[in-house]
């Protein structure tokens, strides 16, 4: 029944995304155009998915941060230097996401892995977080497995 459950919001959710529609081609309520290479389509699918999540439970959406985006991707710069992930101490909330499968967008599919609960929902707690205003996401392929991480303007 909880496996039905969930795989009925999952739907109810990428329908959701679908219909709902990004800030008009802009970043973050700023008049600055978003890019339109492919990462930045796919953050913004990301983006979506979040922001559906966030609207079933009734919570603000979250805006994309180039500053979160530069921290998250040097955040993956230390992943790669460390050989693992070595958790912050700054009071933003980080999650990531790690596969050696291949995958059109790794930032949706991050999210949906994300989201997921397990034996601890904090992956969930963050994302669905009522403090967070942006988002930042970053990838990088380190020693063949493609890390995705996302850091948000405030821990949960």
């Amino acid at each position: 029944m909880k496996t039905t459950t969930l795989f009925l919001f999952f739907i109810s959710a990428v329908l959701s995304a679908q219909t709902e529609t990004l800030a008009s081609g802009y970043k973050s309520n700023s008049k600055i155009p978003i890019e339109t290479n492919q990462d930045s389509k796919n953050q913004e699918e990301a983006l979506a998915l979040i922001n559906s999540i966030r609207n079933q439970a009734k919570i603000e959406p979250l805006f994309l941060s180039k500053r979160l985006s530069d921290l998250a991707s040097s955040r993956l710069d230390s992943v790669e230097i460390s050989g693992g992930y070595v958790e912050s101490l700054d009071d933003t909330g980080e999650i990531y996401f790690y596969t050696q499968k291949d995958f059109e967008n790794y930032y949706y599919n991050a999210v949906i892995g994300l989201i997921i609960p397990g034996k601890n929902n904090f992956t969930y707690d963050q994302i669905t977080c009522d403090a967070c205003e942006e988002i930042g996401f970053a990838s990088k392929t380190i020693s063949s497995t493609v890390w995705t991480m996302l850091v948000f303007d405030s821990l949960y």
